[in-house]
């Protein structure tokens, strides 16, 4: 019954009707027996009743069971572990066994009819194939499906696909069950909305491998240091087996171990420790024999780098002559112990006649091949003291000393009558490394006296900085004593530290000048005098240390030691696609103390390139910037830093981060049933391994999905009964036959 009046309104019409026939039933007994009056009373009371019965609002209702193709969703791994053999067992014909990805195509487009054809005609397919992400295809493409991908994201695909699956829907899964990518277990996931069935892939009886696992080795270490190295030697079905672990460098062997499997499972942790001797980045290697049945090799061979460095400065100077200039010079290079200093006096020309043989010369002859096309790259500073090239060797070997700064490298020129245009080299390739202007015109002075004066940005610049404070510096310089001698140049290039005064008048010629070449840098002392700063304090019983301290601090700014640099990038750590990590510099003015007014840009460059501007805020340390970004993918990205404070740059950084998932895919290649078969149970599915799939197990998993949601739909109809023509045609012949009678009997 649909749309019927009240209740009430068709008892007030029913009981109107019962009086109405009543009061029809008196009348016509007047006129008419009873048999008649009874029969026409019969015919009108069925009038009566049929539109009763109407207000009621009575329809047909037409029910119809439709069958729907219920949702299924393939998903297929394809990630590298799936090329792994799937069974320790050859095949019968003594060819090796089948992959577990050509198990899957097998199960999926073998025999007459494919079970990928028979899924598609029964269900609403959709089919995918995953590693580190979800990617759609059709089922043409199984036949040219790559186990290439790097990891196994199972556990997240796994609920991407679920949510998008809908409901009555439910999720085949072929797989081996190993899962490294963010989870790796399903303790803390969500449930699955749909059940999956979960098809395993790989046999774990049988399996035999031996892995080097979980390798600690530091990027970088000390030459001349020891340095650990700390792994894990696991092994599968090798017990009673025993056989080594080499340590090479390149192809020379470092050490070995030799290891004795004892139990099934096996797991040994085992410590290296070796002391590099050389500078650079050097690779190395551990490896383990690939043992007889074993079903995955590759992870017996780990190749790793670390890169070499030295722990000191490495100084080469070059001394025209053993003067005072290189006494002190020396004395402050070996009182610090960052600093290694290797150094060569000259005491003769080639040109200069001895009457005693050469073999009985105690003096060595300069090694110019060894130094300068060899060992050169080795040194991080060189050093020329009052020293002409053109007795010793040919300007050629100039070009490698251009070449060493260009690099990187860092060159003083210190002052003398071999020095600058003295010394010829305004006519060599040290020409535009150098920071002042040669014309070979400069002459080398040794009258009137020569006052150091510094100059604005002298007065904070780390290698003039003889005193922390400011006022203080400026004293210190202003104590000290005037020198003697002057190598006269055009012009300064760089930026001058210290300026010749002459007699108090005020500065003007260039006494003290740094620069930068390339990625390297220079400096230029135009004096062989400055030893005086340091003779006459002791002469006076004052400190020499400030003399000796300029030194030190101008050979660490050469060397371009990190903490005299104004913009630093502190070390970013390796993380993760879609992990936010924290980027941290640290800014310093021209005096070399922190500010909060420097404007900073800072770029983040990724694996392919592209660039984005990052925002950063100032920390409560002053000089001290924090900002913040995300990766998206993985790769090696490149963080560049820039700084200026009044229009005027403060300095560059760059720094080097990498981001990646710790997979280690090949690394074990163990299938994980246990994981496949905790899928299914939490998702109300079915555990099944692909070697028990046979034609009734298609029939289990259709019986399953039903139980949980049925497929069928039913389609109901309803036609209200006063909207057809019959129960009007009742009603019209009731009324019909009552005329009929009525008027057969006179009443009409």
């Amino acid at each position: 019954m649909i749309g019927s009046l009240p209740w009430w309104v068709i008892v007030l019409v029913a009981c109107g009707s019962v009086a109405l026939l009543i009061q029809q039933f008196l009348s016509l007994k007047q006129r008419l027996g009873l048999g008649q009056s009874s029969f026409l009373l019969f015919l009108r009371g069925c009038v009566y009743g049929l539109l009763i019965f109407f207000l009621f609002g009575p329809a047909l209702v037409e029910k119809r069971v439709a069958k729907l193709r219920r949702p299924l969703t393939i998903l297929v791994d394809s990630s590298q572990s799936m090329a792994f053999p799937a069974s320790a067992k050859a095949a019968p014909d003594g060819q090796p066994a089948k992959s577990r990805l050509d198990l899957v195509r097998d199960t999926l487009l073998g025999g007459k009819e494919p079970l990928i054809q028979g899924l598609s005609r029964d269900y609403d397919l959709h089919l995918y194939r995953f590693g580190t992400a979800l990617e759609p295809i059709s089922p043409a493409f199984i036949s040219q499906l790559k186990a290439q991908d790097q990891g196994t994201r199972l556990l997240e695909v796994l609920q991407s696909a679920a949510r998008e699956a809908g409901e009555q829907s439910g999720i085949l899964l072929f797989s081996d069950g190993i899962a490294n990518g963010d989870r790796k277990t399903l303790e803390g996931t969500q449930s699955l909305p749909v059940p999956v069935f979960t098809v395993g892939v790989g046999d774990t009886e049988g399996f035999t491998d031996v892995r080097i696992a979980d390798l600690r080795a530091p990027e970088f270490a000390f030459r001349g240091r020891e340095v650990k190295l700390d792994l894990t030697v696991q092994a599968y079905g090798l017990k009673g087996k025993t056989f080594p672990l080499y340590f090479n460098r390149g192809k020379n062997l470092i050490t070995s171990r030799s290891i004795s499997v004892d139990a099934d499972p096996f797991e040994q942790k085992i410590t290296f420790s070796f002391t590099p001797k050389e500078i650079g980045t050097h690779s190395f290697s551990l490896a383990i024999p690939n043992q007889p049945g074993e079903q995955i090799t590759q992870n017996n061979h780990k190749d790793f780098k670390i890169d070499v460095q030295r722990d000191k400065i490495r100084v080469l100077t070059l001394s025209g002559s053993p003067a005072w200039n290189y006494r002190f010079l020396r004395m402050a290079m070996k009182q610090d112990p960052l600093i290694e200093l290797v150094s060569f006096v000259f005491l003769r020309t080639p040109t200069d006649s001895v009457d005693v043989p050469e073999n009985q010369l105690s003096l060595i002859p300069f090694p110019i091949d060894d130094i300068f096309l060899e060992e050169l790259k080795n040194f991080d500073v060189v050093v020329f003291d009052d020293f002409s090239h053109r007795a010793y060797f040919n300007p050629v070997y100039l070009d490698k000393v251009r070449d060493f700064v260009r690099d990187g490298g860092g060159l003083a020129m210190l002052g003398g009558a071999r020095a600058f245009d003295s010394g010829g080299y305004a006519d060599s390739s040290l020409k535009d490394v150098l920071p002042v202007e040669l014309d070979g015109k400069g002459s080398y002075q040794t009258q009137g006296a020569v006052r150091p004066v510094l100059t604005p940005s002298g007065k904070g610049h780390p290698i003039t900085r003889l005193l922390s404070d400011p006022k203080g510096n400026e004293e210190a310089w202003a104590k000290m004593p005037p020198l003697t001698a002057l190598n006269q140049v055009r012009s300064a290039k760089g930026e001058t530290l210290l300026s010749a005064g002459s007699n108090g008048s005020g500065a003007t010629v260039p006494l003290l000048t740094i620069g930068r070449f390339g990625k390297g840098r220079s400096l230029a002392l135009m004096s062989d005098e400055t030893w005086r700063w340091n003779f006459i304090a002791v002469g006076n019983r004052e400190t020499p240390q400030n003399h000796l301290k300029l030194i030190r601090q101008a050979v660490r700014w050469l060397a371009q030691e990190p903490s005299f640099e104004q913009v630093q990038i502190r070390p970013i750590p390796t993380s993760r696609p879609g992990e936010k990590i924290g980027i941290k510099l640290r800014v310093l003015k021209d005096d070399f103390t922190p500010t909060r007014q420097a404007a900073v840009q800072l770029r983040v460059i990724g694996p392919e390139g592209e660039a984005s501007l990052v925002q950063t805020t100032a920390e409560t340390e002053e000089g001290e910037d924090t900002s913040e970004h995300t990766p998206t993918r993985e790769g090696s990205y490149r963080v560049e830093a820039e700084a200026s404070l009044a229009g005027k740059t403060l300095g560059k950084d760059s720094a080097s981060f990498s981001v990646a998932f710790p997979y280690g895919e090949t690394d074990d290649g163990r299938p994980r049933p246990e994981l496949l078969k905790q899928i299914a149970a939490a998702s109300q599915g079915e555990y099944i391994p692909i070697k028990e799939w046979n034609e009734k197990t298609l029939g289990r998993i259709a019986a399953k999905l039903e139980s949980q949601a049925p497929s069928q739909i039913i389609e109901q109809r309803q036609t209200r009964l006063w909207s057809t023509l019959w129960p009007f045609a009742i009603i019209l012949a009731l009324l019909s036959a009552e005329w009929w009678m009525r008027r057969k009997w006179g009443l009409i």
